[in-house]
């Protein structure tokens, strides 16, 4: 089965509710169902994806895989951010349908995300996350990015992009 990726529309309301319920189910995932569910509303976390859509709060961009019958599969949502001083690429969220894990899902997202980050001039790509998150480090480290711990609650995973042909370092 072919799966694609597209940026997520301003206007397209059900894939944003689509994209907030896979980040409430991250944060479920990782942190179980009691915190997990009641760190964030519903409505903030639509805001959150609406945020990332709008240039006038944020310069961002959500990602959508769908799956050849239109419905979707994952999602990755990046922005340009500040880390230590740098302007870098963060992916604020990564997640994929558990049916669809294993199968390169992530890895387009992520694809797609660095690719965006790149166009947008930034050479370092970040993520944070719970430390018991396997799957998200795992991802990431596969893909070269550098795991430091920030405190009980974080990681971060970094790396340099490389542009496309070019060598990761």
């Amino acid at each position: 089965m072919t799966v694609t990726v597209a940026p997520v529309a301003p206007d397209d309301d059900d894939t944003i509710a689509i994209v907030a319920t896979g980040m409430r189910a991250t944060l479920v995932e990782v942190l179980g169902a009691e915190r997990g569910a009641a760190m964030y509303d519903m409505d903030w976390l639509r805001d959150r994806v609406r945020a990332h859509l709008d240039p006038a709060r944020l310069d961002g961009r959500v990602f959508v895989a769908r799956d050849p019958s239109g419905e979707v599969v994952g999602h990755a949502m990046v922005r340009v951010d500040h880390d230590d001083r740098d302007e870098v690429g963060l992916f604020s969220t990564t997640w994929v349908v558990p049916a669809w894990r294993r199968r390169g899902v992530a890895d387009l997202l992520v694809d797609h995300g660095e690719a965006w980050m790149r166009d947008r001039g930034r050479d370092v790509a970040v993520t944070f996350t719970h430390p018991d998150n396997d799957a998200l480090v795992t991802l990431f480290g596969r893909r070269g990015y550098v795991l430091t711990p920030v405190d009980d609650d974080f990681v971060r995973l970094r790396r340099r992009l490389a542009e496309p042909g070019e060598a990761d370092h």
